[in-house]
């Protein structure tokens, strides 16, 4: 195995390889894939084409303003397609800038760092970034490689957030506002973006430090081993957002308040717990109305500990107490199921995936110096073995630059792995429904009820191209789950006959 890696590992690093042209030819791949399933998408958002109500929600939608909110629906989906297409072009020509050396006049009349002893010819803007690291006072001249790696990863992120600014400020203030959606002040989306400027960077450098760290100690060419090591490492990670999240991060955003006692939802939500012996703690109530008049309803909580159910005041205000009984009755439904676990394993398996394929490129010198690197700057494995008995201190080279083109040259893999996702998840979906309908036909009827009032208060899209569903949607569309949902209830209703 091991001498199959290296032949692999060998033939990869041929300097005739094209690299340059074949990344971007990847990442290109991938987008024009996206835009072929997305233009699948489109003629069920024509008014033209799909003029009414699909066929098998009819039966299902009788309000009498079901044909408006359909149009509606169809408009404000026909807007984000749209917003998506522009901002997958801009993502493309973010990311050729980066991979390019049309940025050197810009950086020469900024005075900033170029590669000792010319090489100005195959300067890129990423090669610019990693010299720019090193300038970082945190990372300090001579700086250890995963010091340099996090003032590297702090500059990107910082930049990637300066960028995304006007997108996101569009999607908020024109996309969601034009359809009714956007409760957010720009004091209150200002502030977001520093808070969330912090916290992408607070998780983000440990994880980098840590990546690294066990790349070098295990060697990229001990797959098994770094992948094993790489899997205990984000499962902790993942264990550690358990609290995290909900401890810290999200009161950082929103405001959380107990459910009041006296709420018609309340004792439904205890007699329900107790039904199902859910070890609940407090009730919470979030403040989503002050950004969005989207609806969630979540439940959190170490294993073994007591959980805690959040309801968005949004959905509080759209559903009935009973119909909120019932969406927790799904979600009651993801915990007795144990989907946390399937989901965990569903990551980390991603993880054993993408890096075992990554492993193949983590010391490609050809791959490195296609991007201004100088080939010396991929890991030796001399260097590598240095790192597992102690004896290096770093510069072993920019392991997360080669980790960072790895998964841009085999990003058509993640969309493979995203069709796979999202066919778990939806099955798991479909699992909580069955769990909700097999409480009690009127848990059944409440739910599908919920279902359609979400649908209809989110504009959610009705008609929907099978692939388009199968690659975007981590959900069942509307009418798979009212089908689903009915056909449980027929099976439920023979079977205590």
């Amino acid at each position: 195995m091991t001498s199959l890696l290296h032949q692999l590992q060998g033939a990869l690093a041929d300097p005739s390889i094209p690299w340059k042209s074949v990344l971007l030819a990847s990442i290109g791949a991938k987008e024009v894939f996206e835009t072929y399933v997305g233009s699948r998408q489109r003629p069920y958002l024509s008014p033209v084409l799909h003029p009414t109500l699909p066929n098998a929600l009819k039966p299902y939608l009788t309000a009498p303003d079901a044909h408006d909110t359909y149009r509606k629906s169809q408009a404000y989906a026909r807007h984000k397609l749209d917003y998506g297409s522009v901002m997958t072009v801009l993502d493309l020509g973010e990311t050729a800038v980066l991979l390019s050396g049309v940025a050197l006049p810009v950086w020469n009349a900024l005075g900033l760092p170029l590669p000792a002893g010319g090489g100005q010819s195959q300067w890129t803007l990423l090669r610019g970034f990693w010299d720019l690291a090193a300038r970082v006072p945190f990372a300090g001249a001579g700086a250890s490689e995963i010091r340099q790696s996090a003032a590297f990863v702090v500059l990107l992120t910082v930049v990637g957030t300066v960028l995304s600014l006007p997108k996101e400020y569009y999607r908020n203030f024109v996309l969601e506002e034009r359809h009714g959606f956007n409760k957010m002040t720009r004091a209150t989306f200002a502030k977001d973006q520093v808070k969330g400027l912090f916290v992408s960077l607070a998780l983000e450098v440990p994880l980098v430090a840590g990546l690294i760290k066990i790349i070098h100690w295990a060697g990229s060419d001990a797959i098994l081993r770094m992948v094993t090591w790489l899997i205990v490492f984000i499962f902790c990670i993942q264990i550690a957002m358990i609290f995290v999240y909900p401890y810290v991060i999200m009161p950082l955003f929103n405001k959380f308040t107990p459910l009041p006692t006296d709420s018609p939802v309340y004792p439904r939500v205890k007699n329900l717990a107790e039904k199902l012996n859910f070890p609940l703690g407090k009730v919470w109530v979030i403040d989503g109305s002050i950004r969005s008049s989207h609806s969630n309803a979540f439940f959190f909580g170490l294993p073994g500990l007591q959980k805690h159910i959040v309801l968005y005041d949004t959905l509080l205000e759209k559903s009935k107490p009973e119909e909120v009984e019932a969406i927790l009755a799904h979600e009651l439904g993801h915990w007795k199921g144990m989907h946390v676990v399937y989901l965990l394993a569903v990551a980390l398996t991603q993880v054993a995936v993408s890096f075992s394929v990554y492993a193949l490129f983590l010391e490609n010198g050809a791959l490195l110096s296609a991007f201004g690197f100088p080939p010396s700057a991929a890991a030796s494995p001399l260097e590598l073995v240095k790192n597992k008995l102690g004896m290096s201190h770093g510069g072993t080279g920019p392991t997360i630059v080669a980790v960072l083109l790895a998964s841009m040259l085999v990003s058509p893999l993640s969309s493979f792995l995203q069709f796979v996702t999202n066919s778990i998840t939806r099955h798991l979906e479909y699992d909580a429904d069955a769990f909700a309908t097999k409480l009690g036909a009127s848990y059944a009827v409440n739910l599908k009820k919920a279902l359609v009032t979400i649908h209809e208060k989110n504009l959610a899209v009705y008609g929907v191209d099978h692939v388009y569903s199968a690659y975007n949607h981590n959900h069942p569309t509307l009418v798979e789950r009212l089908e689903a949902l009915d056909s449980q209830l027929a099976r439920d209703t023979k079977k205590s006959t």
